[in-house]
């Protein structure tokens, strides 16, 4: 596990607080747009555990491991203290989280996944539930990134039993790994959820004290008629109460669930679940729509890295149209274009996947991936101002600011503007504008932040900043400003003005 998280840690960005522009959170990232997947594992790439997923469990006491304070950054790469939770409660911290929306935004994505993943002292309050971490790597399952909540999983070895029902999830929501059955089994009675047992003794291959176990259970009311019928279906047993599985399946299936309907052979569809279920769908098990399909979903959240993407749409030729396949034949098209070296086609094809993309809620992705070998190919004192604004989306944003543009117009200015981090001779020209300039020129800073922060409890103002952030990208442009206010006055100048030229591009 040792050289995964090193992989990780090399592909991450630079310091949050460091004020040189931050690399995207990408966890396969080479640099250079590529046809071929990277060997580099990353959050939703097929990974064999080294035997990590076997760790034993364990109950040591509190003051010997504090499983809550487990990360897989430490603060030399995001930059964030260790005592970025020390100071706050569990409760607050897992309220926030919970409530937390997942954001379309990139650079609130990328903050959002290295507050997840940062090594930091467990708050003052915990108590060996390590409820925290459970919270973290929820919201990391959320946004699909199964492969990071595994990898922190891990780190918490030797595991608490009160992880084991996480891991066990977690191990379902993959094809590249077992069910986690030996950590379940090694609880015994002790493990609560029966169902999870009784699948495990079944993949262990003791049929009979599976059929026993779901008997037993069955009788004393501890499951659902719907997953006993499930069981008794997947153990292929004698019941005739099977009327519950045939009903329409539940809407928020558990992982557990999952696997049993597509283990009798009536496959629950992952894109019409939460996202982490679309993790499974990206194996070449399934068709290349589904991979697409499944790919673009992740990407959206920063679950998928760019190249693992670009890897994906290589696969074949589209043989339709629409959707996904006209950003696969665009992008096809485009690097197709590039190598040529024509540049009135390079600008054509570009035009054509960028409007392709921005439909599939894309364009940072498509930016990260083509605005620089556009960019080289193109005489760089010619550079359509459509290719440059969206350079505005890539971790380079500030090097295009910079550049000469064919034409311009006031828009181009601002997010020119914002880029630069000077906003001083810019007059906005919308309310939008107002607020954002606002935020760089005059920040406002809530005394509650002030108050938070005087107590050391920086977590929960960069949490509040990002769902006030997520709340003033719905219309509210008090709560716009406030956030990106309180991300500069906190050192997240990077963030802050990533945040701003993504909402602006309608991220």
């Amino acid at each position: 596990m040792g050289a995964r998280i090193a992989c990780l840690l090399c592909l991450l960005p630079l310091p949050l607080f460091a004020q040189a522009p931050m690399s995207a959170i990408d966890w396969l990232d080479d640099n250079q747009p590529s046809n071929s997947v990277p060997d580099v594992p990353d959050a939703s790439q097929p990974y064999v555990s080294q035997g990590a997923l076997r760790p034993e469990i364990s109950v040591t006491p509190l003051d010997v491991v504090q499983s809550d304070s487990v990360g897989l950054l430490p603060s030399r790469v995001t930059g964030l203290p260790v005592s970025l939770w020390r100071n706050s409660q569990t409760d607050t911290l897992k309220h926030q989280l919970e409530r937390l929306e997942i954001s379309q935004n990139p650079a609130i994505q990328q903050l959002t996944f290295s507050l997840l993943l940062a090594e930091a002292d467990a708050p003052s309050d915990s108590n060996g539930k390590f409820e925290f971490l459970a919270a973290r790597v929820q919201k990391l399952v959320d946004y699909g990134a199964i492969d990071p909540a595994l990898a922190l999983v891990e780190r918490a070895a030797p595991l608490p039993a009160p992880m084991v029902p996480v891991l066990f999830d977690l191990s379902l929501l993959t094809d590249a790994l077992d069910p986690a059955c030996d950590q379940v089994l090694q609880l015994g009675s002790r493990y609560g959820d029966e169902a999870a047992r009784i699948y495990c003794f079944a993949r262990k291959g003791d049929w009979l004290t599976a059929v026993l176990v779901l008997e037993t259970a069955e009788a004393l009311g501890r499951l659902t008629p719907r997953i006993a019928a499930l069981l008794h279906l997947f153990l292929e047993t004698d019941s005739d109460n099977v009327l519950a599985a045939n009903m329409p399946p539940n809407l928020a299936p558990s992982p557990l669930e999952f696997r049993l309907y597509e283990a009798i052979g009536e496959p629950l569809s992952p894109s019409v679940l939460v996202r982490a279920f679309s993790v499974s769908q990206l194996s070449g098990e399934n068709g290349w729509h589904a991979q697409l399909r499944a790919a673009e979903r992740l990407a959206e959240t920063g679950a998928l890295s760019d190249n693992r993407l670009l890897g994906i749409y290589s696969l074949g030729t589209p043989a339709a149209s629409g959707s996904v396949w006209d950003r696969a034949r665009a992008i096809t098209r485009l690097e197709k274009d590039l190598k040529s070296g024509d540049k009135d086609a390079i600008v054509t094809s570009f035009q054509t996947a960028k409007g392709a993309f921005e439909d599939g809620k894309l364009s940072a992705t498509f930016a990260r991936l083509f605005v620089e070998p556009t960019v080289l190919a193109l005489d760089i004192s010619q550079v359509p101002i459509a290719v440059l604004e969206t350079g505005f989306l890539t971790p380079e944003y500030e090097k295009y600011a910079g550049m000469p543009a064919l034409d311009s117009d006031p828009n181009f200015m601002f997010r020119a503007a914002i880029a630069r981090g000077d906003l001083s001779k810019i007059i906005p020209q919308s309310d939008i504008e107002t607020a954002i300039s606002q935020a760089f020129l005059e920040p406002r800073i809530h005394h509650s932040v002030m108050e938070l922060l005087s107590q050391g409890r920086l977590g929960e103002v960069i949490l509040n900043a990002i769902a006030q952030f997520e709340k003033g990208s719905s219309g509210d442009l008090q709560d716009l400003m406030e956030a990106l206010s309180t991300l500069r006055h906190v050192g997240l100048e990077d963030t802050a003005r990533r945040a701003a030229l993504s909402y602006l591009a309608g991220l």
